[in-house]
């Protein structure tokens, strides 16, 4: 009989021993947990003091319940015994993050897509192609850098694949966006290929690592060379050095609640590399003449964050220096809409705007434009 085809091959089932053991340990770590709220609820003295609220619109309850929880000595150890089964025993930790293989963690907003994800992609690009047409109207370019989601780039450890309407948000509002002739490079091969050299997203941590950065910015740069004829460039020369590498526990391990035990039981830290970007060149002779800078950055905590050194790349591969107005927490439209308003850009509007956009958001509840806030 001939080999059984390798796509066609099942996993072997767990062992049932490995089962029962999980089992046995979630069952035990639950008991002990209720078994510790318990004690901790009966001698916690905020118990037998009536909160100052009133009964009869449940506020006496929520009013109790914040005060057992400020005065429980045991609530964060707690917390701490069932997020280590959960991460443990069932590879997993709360709401916000999914844990891959091999210590990596994924975002859990890149996998959360809206009802009619096909509908927020298009609100989007209309609303991407309207500032295009405003900025254009004041013969200022727009140049729009699509951030590839990290469960697509590195999708290899991800526990999940991403369903339909995410898989397919980059090429729809890409396409959408050249359909528009507006300038938006495709980072994916960019990436792609930077990642045979060193990883270009971090393992817990939602963004890129300054290498990933990095080759996106030379690639933005190029596609502003070759897409909008902007002057000056070269004239101003930047060199970034790694001045030293530093563990980083990314934003995603805050949803893993492993406490005291994150260092011994949860995922290696990310080994980050610190890079600086300086200008090679002097000061000038007036030291009060107005700096007109050509370049703008907008965009989220993927520019705005300087551990990333997003800012730095591009100003090296632009040889031009920038205004940076990337702001990390609001998404990529209320950076842009607070620029466009600000005194910065009424009093020296630049030449270029490169605007960072992680895909995530196109697909995202409460970040599309015109809807309600997250």
């Amino acid at each position: 009989m001939p080999p059984e085809p390798s796509s066609l091959r099942t996993r072997p089932a767990p062992q049932p021993e490995r089962r029962r053991r999980a089992r046995y340990v979630a069952a035990s770590a639950f008991a002990a947990s209720i078994a510790i709220g318990l004690v901790a609820t009966l001698a916690n003295p905020a118990l037998v003091r009536a909160p100052e609220a009133s009964f009869w619109d449940g506020e006496a309850a929520s009013a109790y319940q914040r005060a057992l929880d400020e005065s429980s000595p045991l609530l964060g150890a707690s917390r701490t015994v069932w997020g280590l089964v959960d991460f443990l025993a069932f590879g997993q930790g709360r709401a916000g993050v999914l844990v891959g293989s091999d210590g990596w963690l994924y975002s859990a907003e890149e996998y959360d897509v809206v009802g009619d994800p096909a509908a927020a992609v298009a609100t989007w690009s209309d609303a991407i192609i309207a500032v295009r047409d405003r900025l254009a109207g004041d013969g200022i370019e727009l140049v729009v850098a699509l951030v590839p989601a990290k469960a697509a780039m590195v999708p290899g450890p991800s526990p999940a694949p991403l369903p339909e309407g995410a898989r397919r948000r980059y090429d729809i509002a890409l396409q959408a966006l050249i359909s528009a002739q507006v300038v938006a490079p495709d980072l994916r091969p960019v990436l792609a290929a930077a990642g045979r050299s060193g990883d270009v997203f971090l393992r817990t941590d939602t963004h890129w690592t300054p290498h990933g950065a990095e080759a996106a910015a030379v690639a933005i740069a190029s596609t502003i060379d070759e897409a909008t004829g902007l002057s000056g460039l070269g004239s101003t020369p930047f060199a970034t050095e790694i001045v030293a590498t530093e563990p980083l526990l990314g934003d995603l391990t805050s949803f893993l609640d492993l406490g005291p035990l994150a260092a011994r039981f949860g995922p290696a830290p990310d080994p980050l590399e610190i890079r600086r970007t300086v200008s090679l060149e002097g000061p000038g002779d007036d030291l009060f003449a107005e700096v007109r800078l050509s370049v703008a950055l907008v965009g989220t905590s993927y520019s705005a964050d300087a551990r990333w050194n997003v800012a730095g790349a591009l100003r090296d591969a632009l040889g031009l220096d920038l205004h940076e107005a990337a702001i990390t927490g609001f998404g990529p439209w209320e950076p842009m809409q607070r620029y466009l308003a600000s005194e910065a850009f009424a009093s020296t509007p630049p030449e270029v705007i490169v605007w960072e956009i992680p895909e995530r958001y196109l697909t995202l509840d409460g970040y599309v434009p015109g809807s309600a806030a997250p």
